[in-house]
């Protein structure tokens, strides 16, 4: 577990080296933090693809490259610290170079001064809801720690899939079975292949996506007071994402949405850099517009392409905010009037816009070179870059009827606010089924809806795959009303990009029961809309009596949200699916094996059974059968390390599945009368139930 620490150095390290040194930047520390953040996402992805390409996916290249890493890191902080020093880049004497210090020093001592005052000015409310976000991140932390990667979809193929990279050193398309192995975006999986090939095991699987949260929180933060929000607004921001269900529940979680939705959060606030950066012309005839560093193209590009090789819902919400970066910049670029403007000025403006163009087109290739190799990848074997027909059919909308895509919408805002209270959920569905009814549509319309499943479903209660975000949601909601009606221009704009987000998921995105999990990057999104509106009402001077009616209703109105949330929260890491911290099915109260199969603890004996009676045979190679959402998972887990698994069966064009004859022993989920099927001639098959085992005849 020496990783841990490993990138608890090396994440600041990076940070520092990377922190902006124009003291202008607003909240550069959580910028630096961000850009960190997204050139080791990058790197990682970088990594896996270019040692795939060599067959060399092994935990000596990603050991070395992490070296190299790390040591490059260790010089940018020490050219750092040379220019934080010497920032003129001149020679110092020695006596100058003390008094730098020294004044570096104190400058730092002032700033903990101030900030202890500050702390120990705020009032007991502040610290009591600082309290409970502390709580409930450590809590996270100890779920992510103690827990054994239990995930119903990481079972059937996030985690399998990097187990069958690591067994052939590439993540090159393989045969099997279940299709998502193959075709859905593996950036997440990249990460924990990273983990997987250093630590030799799953066990820090959870923290990627706890690391996520973390990032996530910090991001909308920043996104808060680029909006223009204040230390309450912020703190107010990461009040809510801490106490969002989904995002406790995903924290130790081994699915990749988390991870998603701190990329997109990371994108926007880039965005907002280039509305929240002074210019750096003056006077009369200055250019309204001070051109973005190329830097900020860069961080763009490792963003989309990380959102892209992720999760391709993001795009959803990356597209309309990089929309409104590059018409901001085309805007500002050509702020004056001709006749305002000078022939220099002109000119300005014109290589301005050229150079608006150029970030844009790099912004582009930065993410294709992140994402280009798995879409030349689904290309190749599936003839499209988006995957098999039946992955774009499952889960995409079918149909551009706007009366199913509008019950679709309302569908999934519906799910997204469910609440434990029944008249109210229970009213809102039937308004819904009530409405499909009048415009004469089928309110489970398969072109709209995720295979056999059926609207409405409980989504309040703590499942990581269904926890709906009523609190967030309506309060995000307001924020977002707010800005339209009296907030300034950016504040507009952004709230215009989530509802263009939002469109795009109800436009694009069968509504299914966990649809909640595949909006979260919204809910991230939406959190600082929620922290402004929340300071908003608060502050203010109260003139009048009606003024302190109307504060005295919104204090009581916020008492009552952060109690609820708190309250949400703490029963979320207390109580919640399939990872608690107490009850019959606490982490603490349950073994390493019965944590994997706390969803189907019925399968468990089956599999150690089968595993058992495989592994007693010795074999070199054992054979897997079974269905499209069967768990391969436990396999890899239960039989003897360094066995080889492969796929019998394979729905991945051009890739044949082994030969059961060339096995020296099969293990099946679910499709037990296929597997009895493929089992050769005289082999001795054992039906368990849900599980099965062949192996040749006189070895068990």
């Amino acid at each position: 577990m020496l990783l841990v620490p490993w990138l608890l150095v090396l994440i600041p390290a990076l940070a520092y080296a990377l922190r902006p040194r124009d003291g202008a930047v607003l909240a550069p520390a959580r910028l630096a933090v961000v850009r960190a953040a997204l050139l080791l996402g990058a790197f990682a992805v970088a990594v896996v693809e270019a040692a795939s390409a060599f067959t060399a996916l092994t935990a000596t290249t990603v050991l070395i490259a992490w070296i190299v890493a790390s040591v490059a890191t260790c010089a940018a902080v020490l050219v750092r610290c040379v220019r934080d020093v010497a920032p003129t880049g001149r020679a110092q004497s020695l006596d100058a170079l003390r008094d730098e210090l020294r004044s570096r020093r104190g400058a730092t001592r002032r700033t903990w001064r101030r900030t202890r005052s500050a702390a120990a000015a705020a009032p007991a409310w502040q610290w009591a809801l600082a309290c409970v976000v502390v709580i409930l991140a450590v809590s996270a932390a100890v779920l992510a720690i103690a827990s054994s990667p239990n995930n119903f979809d990481s079972q059937t193929y996030h985690l399998p899939r990097i187990e069958h990279w690591v067994q052939q050193a590439s993540v090159a398309v393989y045969p099997t079975d279940i299709h998502r192995q193959v075709d859905l975006g593996p950036g997440s999986e990249y990460l924990l292949t990273h983990a997987r090939l250093l630590t030799g095991g799953d066990g820090a699987y959870n923290l990627v996506q706890l690391l996520a949260g973390i990032g996530a929180a910090l991001a909308a933060s920043r996104i808060a007071a680029q909006l223009g929000g204040g230390p309450m607004a912020q703190f107010a921001t990461v009040f809510v994402l801490a106490t969002t269900p989904e995002v406790l529940l995903q924290a130790s979680s081994t699915q990749v949405d988390l991870v998603a939705a701190a990329w997109v959060a990371c994108l926007a606030t880039v965005v907002l850099d280039e509305f929240t950066r002074p210019a750096d012309a003056t006077g009369p005839r200055a250019v309204l517009h001070a051109p973005a560093p190329h830097t900020d193209a860069l961080y763009l590009g490792l963003a989309l392409g990380l959102i892209a090789v992720t999760k391709t819902t993001g795009l959803l919400a990356a597209a309309p905010l990089l929309l409104i970066w590059g018409i901001g910049r085309l805007v500002r670029d050509g702020g004056r009037s001709p006749r305002a403007c000078t022939r220099a000025d002109a000119s300005r403006a014109l290589q301005a816009r050229a150079a608006t163009v150029a970030a844009s087109l790099a912004v582009l290739a930065v993410a294709l070179i992140l994402v280009g190799p798995f879409l030349l990848r689904m290309h190749d074997t599936f003839g499209n870059p988006l995957g098999p027909p039946m992955l774009r059919e499952s889960i995409g909308v079918q149909t551009a009827d706007p009366r199913l895509l509008l019950v679709n919408a309302l569908r999934i805002a519906q799910t997204g606010l469910d609440t434990p209270i029944a008249p109210l959920s229970d009213a809102a569905a039937a308004g819904i089924g009530a409405l499909a009814d009048l415009l004469g549509v089928d309110l489970n319309d398969p072109r709209t809806t995720f295979g056999a499943t059926e609207f409405p479903v409980d989504a309040w209660y703590p499942d990581e795959d269904r926890a709906a975000s009523p609190l967030i949601g309506l309060a995000a909601l307001a924020g977002l009303a707010w800005f339209d009606v009296k907030g300034p221009r950016l504040r507009r704009a952004y709230a215009a990009a989530l509802a263009v987000a939002f469109i795009g998921v109800a436009c694009t995105v069968s509504w299914q029961p966990w649809i909640n999990r595949l909006t979260l990057f919204l809910v991230v999104l939406g959190a600082p809309a929620a922290g402004l509106l929340a300071a908003a009402l608060v502050k203010g001077v109260a003139a009048t009596a009606a003024d302190r009616r109307r504060r005295r209703a919104a204090c009581a109105l916020i008492a009552a949200f952060t109690v609820l949330a708190s309250l949400a929260g703490l029963l979320t890491v207390a109580y919640g699916y399939p990872r608690r911290l107490t009850g019959a099915f606490s982490v603490f109260s349950l073994t390493d094996h019965e944590e994997r199969f706390v969803r189907r603890l019925e399968w468990l004996p089956q599999y150690e059974e089968a595993a058992a009676a495989v592994a007693a045979t010795d074999p070199d190679t054992v054979g897997i059968v079974q269905g499209n959402d069967s768990w391969e998972q436990p396999w890899w887990i239960l039989l003897p390390e360094g066995t080889e698994l492969v796929a019998l069966q394979s729905v991945v064009p051009g890739q044949e599945p082994a030969d059961p004859a060339d096995v020296d022993a099969i293990v099946c989920a679910e499709d037990l009368d296929e597997c009895r099927t493929l089992a050769p001639e005289g082999w001795d098959f054992h039906d368990l139930g849900t599980v099965a085992y062949a192996v040749p005849p006189g070895t068990r």
